[in-house]
């Protein structure tokens, strides 16, 4: 027997599918496990697997389940359209492969019931690649009170803009009818990290719920290396440099070394691609790493970072000194060094920006 829910649920929760037969279940399920006081939105693209039928089978089962299915793989539109049907003021963003620990869900329906909440930040539990089947999981929490005015959020802003968490809506909860004022969609915004910046602009009432833990899968160690990882990068950067300037911090010191350190970071994750390639000609590998460490927005962002060699390994000083070979050799190095475990392994390509 289908179970029955309240017409207007305390939480919707969306997730956005396309081929994900191998993982949807376990999202599905990790969901509908906890509340009956929850909406679960599932937008399919397209899928060529059995996606659409695996979630239209719990459905049927279920009446917390909406199943949306598009004719083409837009996961903009999906989202969009995921949102517009999401019945709860309040909505949880989830990729198709995460899910969510027990207890996670009765934790952000508490919070949402103790204080208003315009943004809500819950905990990752961030698995990640070591590119030889192995994946190992590091907690990504932060011990920060609610802030209740846009000042608070700024002044915090820069640890969570250093995790990368401001790039992507996954483990968020948005407030819909906050989304629909400011005419926000994925698809006009062009990116998960534009409308995250332009929801965040003004964002005033924000929770960090550390109790409520959604497990996530991080990007590959070695990031899909054509031109597009690239582009993200830089649009990335650009979109903070953008939020800091709408904020009028653009001096602020941990703001500043938040978002350069970041894009660094997510450059590293894209020099490490462009090394791991095997059908390109080292001419070509070398002239696509001196265009990214000669970039102006490059250059900026180790002026700002200066001596920061510790936090992001031993390829730091190549892209400081502009050494393309050098950056190239520590680029395998870090490989190896990640798929033998040795000690000296940084996680400075590790980021959620490409996942």
């Amino acid at each position: 027997m289908a179970r029955r829910t309240v017409k207007r649920p305390a939480l919707s929760v969306v997730v956005v599918t396309h081929n994900a037969e191998r993982h949807i279940v376990r999202t599905v399920e990790s969901v509908l496990g906890q509340d009956d006081d929850v909406q679960l939105v599932v937008a399919d693209c397209a899928s060529t697997d059995r996606t659409a039928v695996m979630c239209r089978s719990i459905a049927e089962r279920d009446i917390r389940l909406d199943v949306l299915s598009l004719d083409e793989p837009d996961e903009a539109l999906a989202f969009d359209q995921a949102l517009e049907a999401a019945r709860s003021r309040y909505v949880l963003v989830l990729r198709q492969n995460d899910w969510l620990a027990p207890h996670a869900l009765p934790a952000v329906l508490k919070t949402l019931a103790s204080e208003p909440v315009e943004l809500g930040l819950l905990a990752l539990s961030v698995d990640e690649d070591f590119g030889t089947g192995e994946r190992r999981s590091h907690l990504m929490h932060f011990a920060v009170p609610p802030m209740h005015s846009a000042e608070a959020f700024r002044d915090q802003a820069h640890l969570f803009i250093a995790e990368g968490l401001l790039n992507t809506l996954r483990g968020k909860v948005i407030d819909r009818d906050r989304a629909d004022e400011l005419g926000l969609r994925l698809a006009l915004c062009g990116s998960e990290m534009a409308y995250m910046v332009a929801y965040c602009e003004n964002v005033a009432q924000v929770a960090v719920i550390d109790e409520a833990v959604c497990h996530v899968a991080c990007a590959d160690a070695l990031p899909e290396a054509d031109t597009r990882a690239y582009q993200r990068c830089e649009h990335n950067h650009q979109c903070l440099l953008g939020l800091l300037a709408a904020w009028h911090r653009e001096r602020d010191a941990q703001l500043l070394a938040a978002v350069h350190g970041l894009h660094l970071r997510e450059l590293i994750a894209c020099i490490e691609g462009v090394c791991a390639l095997r059908d390109i000609s080292a001419i070509e590998r070398n002239d696509r790493v001196r265009d990214m460490i000669k970039a102006p927005s490059t250059r900026t962002s180790v002026a700002v970072l200066g001596n920061a060699s510790r936090e992001f390994g031993f390829i730091y000083g190549p892209i400081a000194r502009m050494n393309v070979t050098a950056c190239c050799l520590s680029a395998r190095l870090t490989q190896f060094t990640r798929i033998s475990h040795l000690p000296f392994f940084s996680r400075a390509g590790a980021t959620l920006s490409y996942a």
